[in-house]
Parts: structure tokens; sequence; C-alpha cells
């Protein structure tokens, strides 16, 4: 109707409330209705600004496809607008349209070229996530060096601008993309610890500030609403038990995920005499059977809390802990601004990832390989080496497997080695060194597995097997597994794993020793190139183990050739389920509990000190 109306004609209140209620029940149907509304407005900035409101709250909702319809109806007002297009790459992303998402955040990055530093690193990173996500891995390595600059540039360089609402732009900025977030993928594409925990060092400490600076902007998602089914927040909490140590555990990712599959065992065999355990779990999971049985079953108390900064603290403050332990690092912001306001008198990281950097951080959980002995000169936190590995298991479940030789066109007698990592952790130098092999390994084949886009998986590898003269017909790449029982008795095929490199697998590396597969890896200097290490030494093996790119090929080719060492190898490894550290978690178990005592008895040892020195002891 209002396209055969004049618009002298047309009653602007009336619009206007119209406008209204079509954006509360946005679909592909009423779009063009909002089109026109926003097309005959007298004020349409108005209306996008009130549009734009709306589409933030679906997104919010997780409703991306009605958040997309009006974000892309209004981009027409500002078709530059950096925001409003890294938004639309968020909601995109949200839906798995990377295409669009990496389309929509790479024109953000470009449009905040002429914007102050902090937009561009935002946008930035947002892109870097989505390639991630999209197993791009060319465009995702020549990305990071173009925006690498830009960080170290923001973590150098002091504010020019020293006023007050400069500062609160700056820290405000900060809070929202936590700075020590965004040197999150450079392991991925290098080995240069020092380097990368110097800087990583400084963004924590900036971001703290930032947090410290405005404390009412610490919700990184205000909109976030609490679980209805939650139990009641701030309600009274277990008695504290006099002698007994209160223990946090924060994580959103106690579930069937790679953290929730290896830290299972510390609440299994936990000391109930000795400390009381209160779990904090994030993206509430509350129907989840294996976070029950694992988790909320085995804790004195368990929170199911939405990923909202004010709402978490309250809680964890109420509960009064002696220790909180975070178990997701740098994965998720929203819990590395949680451990930024110290809820307990004793914060410690392990797991999840390397060590945040965050300076209210006191312990990072290691143990004697998987960081040199020079580490404490570069890190942060206080190094609490455990006295075998930093992680054990008591095994993993193993389903049926669903692939066969014959199904993948693979004769009975070749040689399977097999690559099963995330698709950022696929380096074109390490894959280069894995085609050598299969050069120098008559009769062997790769399986490669991304658990991502295949497609984009597959490009990568095919231009590189291209560049080198391999033919591709040895290469096969798997689908992802419907669950994790079945990728691991799918990885049953292997005769030889080959391990990534700068960034080695940590849960594939567990799993793939459980299960007696021979493992080729490359050792580095930083937390991330040395997990294999430290989990092939405490299964009982160093056959694989290489220092150099040379090595790696030299093991690599020699397991494929050697069948003998190969079923020696499998036989170690399987007699070592019994003996060796890496599958025995309850000694594991005793070890960081007589660690946490050691922390606690240090702090209280700190206080007497101090209490003493004021002469209040």
């Amino acid at each position: 109707a209002l396209t055969n109306t004049p618009s002298e004609n047309i009653n602007q209140n009336l619009l206007a409330a119209a406008f209204s209620q079509l954006i509360l029940v946005i679909d592909q149907e009423n779009a063009d209705a909002i089109m026109g509304c926003l097309h005959y407005s007298d004020t349409p900035e108005l209306l996008v600004k009130e549009a734009i409101t709306s589409a933030r709250q679906l997104f919010d909702q997780k409703k991306y496809e009605k958040s997309i319809l009006i974000m892309e109806g209004c981009l027409f007002a500002h078709p530059q607008d950096s925001d409003e297009l890294y938004n639309l790459s968020q909601a995109y992303s949200s839906c798995g349209n990377y295409p669009k998402s990496i389309d929509f955040g790479q024109r953000s990055f470009q449009t905040a070229a002429n914007r102050p530093l902090l937009q561009k690193i935002k946008t930035g990173y947002s892109l870097i996530a989505v390639l991630v996500k999209a197993s791009r891995t060319k465009e995702f390595y020549s990305f990071v060096e173009e925006y690498r600059p830009l960080i170290y540039q923001l973590i150098s360089e002091p504010l020019v601008d020293d006023s007050e609402e400069a500062k609160t732009q700056h820290y405000k900025t900060y809070t929202e993309i936590a700075a020590a977030v965004t040197l999150f993928f450079f392991p991925y594409i290098e080995d240069q610890p020092i380097k990368t925990r110097h800087y990583l060092n400084l963004a924590s400490k900036i971001t703290r500030d930032g947090l410290h600076y405005l404390p009412s902007s610490n919700q990184l998602n205000p909109t976030d609403q609490l679980n209805p089914n939650s139990p009641d927040l701030l309600s009274d909490s277990i008695e504290k038990k006099a002698g007994v140590i209160r223990i946090g555990y924060i994580a959103s990712t106690l579930s069937t995920h790679s953290v929730g599959w290896l830290s299972r065992w510390l609440w299994q065999y936990r000391d109930r005499d000795k400390f009381q355990v209160f779990t904090y779990c994030l993206e509430p999971a509350e129907s989840d059977s294996f976070n029950n049985r694992w988790f909320r079953d085995q804790s004195d108390i368990t929170y199911y809390l939405p990923c909202n900064v004010e709402k978490i603290v309250n809680q964890i403050q109420h509960d009064q802990l002696d220790i909180l332990v975070d178990l997701d690092s740098l994965t998720i912001p929203t819990i590395y601004a949680v451990m930024s306001r110290r809820l307990a008198p004793v914060q410690v990281t392990w797991l999840g990832w390397d060590a945040s950097g965050a300076p209210e951080v006191d312990y990072f959980i290691a143990d004697p390989y998987v960081l040199p002995d020079n580490a404490q000169d570069y890190y942060a936190e206080k190094i609490w080496r455990l006295p075998h590995t930093y992680v054990a298991v008591d095994g993993f479940e193993v389903g049926t497997p669903t692939i066969r030789r014959e199904t993948l066109n693979i004769p009975a007698t070749a040689v399977v080695y097999y690559s099963a990592q995330v698709g950022y952790k696929i380096h074109p130098d390490t894959v280069r060194l894995q085609f050598q092999i299969l050069h120098q390994v008559p009769d062997s084949f790769l399986l490669i597995k991304a658990r991502t886009d295949n497609t984009a998986v597959s490009d990568f590898y095919r231009e590189i097997a291209d560049e080198i003269g391999l033919d591709c017909s040895r290469l096969r790449f798997l689908d992802k597994d419907p669950d994790e029982i079945t990728h691991r008795a799918n990885l049953q095929i292997a005769d030889v794993m080959l391990d990534s490199f700068p960034y080695n697998g940590a849960t594939t590396t567990l799993e793939t020793l459980w299960l007696g597969i021979p493992l080729v890896t490359r050792v580095g200097q930083q937390f991330a190139a040395r997990n294999s290490y430290t989990f092939m030494l405490n299964a009982g093996i160093t056959e694989g183990i290489a220092w150099s790119a040379e090595e790696y090929l030299k093991w690599g080719i020699r397991l494929g050739t050697d069948a003998e060492l190969r079923q020696k190898i499998a036989g170690k490894l399987l007699d070592g389920r019994n003996t060796a550290p890496l599958w025995n978690a309850r000694q594991f178990t005793k070890d960081m509990e007589d660690a946490y005592c050691g922390m606690w008895e240090y702090h209280q040892q700190k206080n007497r000190k101090i209490l003493t020195k004021v002469g209040l002891a």
C-alpha cells in the first residue's frame, strides 16, 4: 500500500508505530514492508536506531536469522559503518554461514581503517575467529600477519590523549574485546613463547586496568538473563567447615568437550573430607547427562550461570571460596573478566589453554616437561609443577568404527597415516613435512580429519600437494564423526598418527596413546608445542619424539616402514595402561590436591608474616 501512496499523505506517527510492530515479528515476508517504512519515513535515522536495537536484542536471544533481516535492511543507511558490518558478520557466523560472515568481516575491517586502533583490532580479531571456524587456513595465516602489528602497536604505545574521556573509551573497548584474548591465535602461528608471553602479559595488565577503571561496565553480555531453571542465586551457601578448603571450578566446557573429558576425574576421586567443591557451569547445561554424572553429582554445589560477569561475580563472592580454578583460560573472555576481579585468595589456571597472563591469577599448573626449565622467566603466574603430568585420565570410552579401509579404497597392505586436528592447528610447514613422509613411504596414505569445513581444508591440502608434486589420490578427507566415542573408534584405522606443530594435539594425543597407536610429534618451546611430549613420556614411550623438522621427517618415515617397531610401541602403550602416570587419574587427583594444600598453606604463611609485621599476630 505504501508504494501507491504519495509520501506527503502518509501519517508519520502511524508509520513509526507500524514499523515498531513489524520489527517485533520480523520474517522474510514482511522484510520489504519494513524497508518501505524506512524509505517513506521523515526520520529514517530514528527508525534505523530503533531497528538496530531490536536486531541486537534478537541476536542476544540467539534469533540470528531475524536479527540478520533487520540489520541487512538497515544497512542502506550506513553502508560503510564498521560497527553494523561487524554485527552482521557476527550474526552470520552464529548461523554457520561462514562465507557471508567472512565477507562482512572483511568489509568491517576495511572500513575501520580510518577509525581508532582499538576498533581495527576488534574487527580484525572477529575476522580471524571466523576464518578459524571456517577452516580457511591460508587466509587465516595471511591475515594474522596483517593483524599482528596492530596488536603490538596497541600494547606498546601509551595513550596519547590522557583525558578522562579518552581513557574511558580506551578501556571500554579493551573490556569488550579483552585485549589479552586478541593474542589467542599467535601460538598456532609460531613457537615464540618469550615474545608471545611478553605481549600477553602486557595486554592482560592493560585489560585488568580497564576492568578496574570501569567497574560498572564489566558485563560483557549485559542483556543475558538468568536461566529460569537455575537454582536461586545468592541463596544460603553450604556451611563452611573448619580446616576444609573451599575450591571453585569455573568453566563453560564441563560437557562432552575436551576439558570435560579430561577434568572429570578430579571430581570423581576428590577427597571429600579435605575439600568442598563448588562448580560454576557457564552457558546452562542442566539437562546434560554427562555434566550431571561427572560434575553436578560429584560437587557439593553446582551453579548453571549465564555468561554475565556481574551475576557470576556476585555468586562467587557469596560462596567465600579459598581457591578459584579457571579451566578455560583465554578461550572465554567472560571468565577472564571474572578472574580479574580477584574473587578468591588463591586463583589458578589449569587445562583449557595456556596461562592467561591475568595479574590476579597466582598459579599455572604444569609438570616437569610441558614447559621448559626457563619458563618462569617469562610467565607472569607462578608455575606450579606437578611431579609427573599436568593431566591424567583413567582412559576413554570407545565406540564402534564407522570407517574401514575398503570403504576408503585403501589396500589392506598400505600404511595409513592420520592427522586429526581442528583446522587452525594445521600449519602449512607441518603439512609439507607430512607430504615428504608420504613421498618416502611407498604405498602410504594420509587420512585428514579437520573436524570443520572439509571443502576448505581439502582445498588447502591439495594446493600444497600440487606445489610439491604429491599425488592427491593418496589423501583421504574424513567427515566429522557423530560423537566422541565414534571418533575414537575410527582413530584405530591409523598405523601412525602425525601430530600438528607448533600447536600439538592434546585430547587427540591422549586418545591416540590410549588406543596404542604410534605417534610422531615435534617438540617446541611453548606450552602448546609440548603437550604430546609430556603425554608420551608419561605414557612410557620416547619413540616418535622429534626435536626438529628433520627428526619429525625421520620418525615419520621410520614408523611407516618398520612394522615391527610399530608393534613394539603399541605393546608398550597398552602395557602402560596399568602402570604409567598418564593413566592413573586417582594419583593425579592426589597430586592436584596436594598442590592446592601447598598453595593454601603458602597463602596463610604470607598472611601471618604480614600480620606479624604490623603487630597484629
